[in-house]
């Protein structure tokens, strides 16, 4: 149930993860609309300022066709009265009077063109003042809509950070379930240890029951001797490299099974601390993940050639930890014999003299 627990967890983090990615995605996004949006109402508060301008101009514009109007007017006026001087000077007059039409003819020309800007101008106001109120409530709009933004990219902030705050409280939620799962796991061990120990007892009696040659072949050292003595093969560099070293505790009993191809079936807690492998997690993979490079083969043959046998097997072995420090054991391999048959191994371990690791390095440095 921890375990599924923690699988949750981890479920429930990686879509807090994407939550997490997705309002930061928002938040670009929101910055660059803000971005964009800014540029726009710039651009349309200058139009808007241009607008007034314009109006501006054209009111005086305005101005000026009022002001050749009035001269229109006068004009027309003066070739009026030039007009009637000229009657009265009779013949004399005949050809002022002429000049007089022609004047008035061109100040009523004047006057009505001056009545069709003025009419054009009325037009291009009406529009410009409709456009700058257009532009001036498209700013106001625009204005809106990035107090609308405004807001929402602090909401999006909001839940980012609220966001945030919950996976870093589901990551200390999830500490602790690793920690009860580490601890169930932990205490699982040891039950299966109790259990372990039981069928080792039993083990050993059908072992006895089994043996036909009592004593023979615990001492591999004392069997190496004559392969010892025999050989030419000599390798002073073995057990020497500059690597930790961790010596057991005499209280130290590492207890491993394994099936007849020598994978780890279990391990005891003391194995995996030694080890320093999680509980449970050499479950499965061959024994010699735990062997050091510099132990011969020759022993190991030595070994397998004593519990394929179905006899007892006792000697000193180095192993190397997950994080390769070494460490020696005095090792007691012996079958597990169910319906007279062997159906696994069983290897108790515990710590060796210094004067036993000695001969066993020495022994060790003289075979392949």
């Amino acid at each position: 149930a921890i375990r599924r627990s923690v699988e949750d967890f981890h479920v429930i983090l990686e879509g807090m993860s994407r939550v997490t990615s997705n309002v930061q995605e928002i938040d670009r996004n929101v910055t660059q609309v803000l971005t964009e949006s800014q540029a726009s109402a710039n651009e349309l508060t200058q139009v808007s300022e241009r607008m007034g301008t314009l109006e501006g101009h054209v009111t005086s514009i305005s101005g000026l066709v009022r002001t050749v109007n009035r001269i229109a007017d006068q004009t027309n006026l003066l070739a009026l009265n030039a007009t009637i001087e000229a009657a009265r000077a009779g013949e004399a007059g005949r050809g002022f009077s002429v000049v007089a039409q022609e004047v008035k003819e061109l100040a009523n020309t004047t006057k009505n063109a001056n009545r069709e800007i003025s009419e054009t101008l009325d037009r291009i106001a009406t529009s410009v003042t409709s456009l700058s109120a257009s532009v001036t409530s498209s700013v106001e709009m625009m204005q809106q809509s990035m107090d609308a933004v405004h807001i929402t990219r602090h909401s999006a902030t909001a839940i980012g950070e609220d966001t945030r705050e919950f996976s870093e409280r589901l990551q200390g939620a999830l500490s602790t379930f690793q920690e009860l799962d580490r601890s169930a796991a932990a205490v699982e061990n040891e039950v299966e240890e109790i259990d372990a120990i039981g069928r080792t007892f039993s083990y050993l009696l059908e072992l006895m029951m089994m043996q036909q040659t009592g004593g023979q072949g615990l001492d591999p050292l004392t069997r190496l001797t004559p392969l010892v003595r025999k050989s030419t093969f000599y390798e002073p560099s073995r057990f020497t490299g500059l690597e930790d070293e961790y010596t057991l505790d005499p209280e130290d009993i590492l207890i491993s099974a394994t099936d007849t191809k020598g994978r780890i079936t279990f391990a005891n807690n003391v194995f995996y601390d030694v080890a320093q492998y999680e509980p449970g997690e050499l479950v499965g993979r061959p024994h010699n993940a735990i062997r050091h490079p510099d132990m011969p083969r020759t022993a190991f043959a030595d070994l397998w050639a004593e519990i394929q046998a179905g006899r007892l097997w006792q000697g000193y072995v180095v192993n190397r930890s997950r994080h390769g420090r070494r460490y020696w054991v005095k090792a007691t391999v012996f079958p597990c014999y169910e319906y007279r048959r062997i159906v696994g191994y069983i290897s108790i371990r515990t710590k060796p003299s210094q004067e036993s690791i000695e001969q066993a390095i020495e022994a060790y440095r003289r075979v392949p």
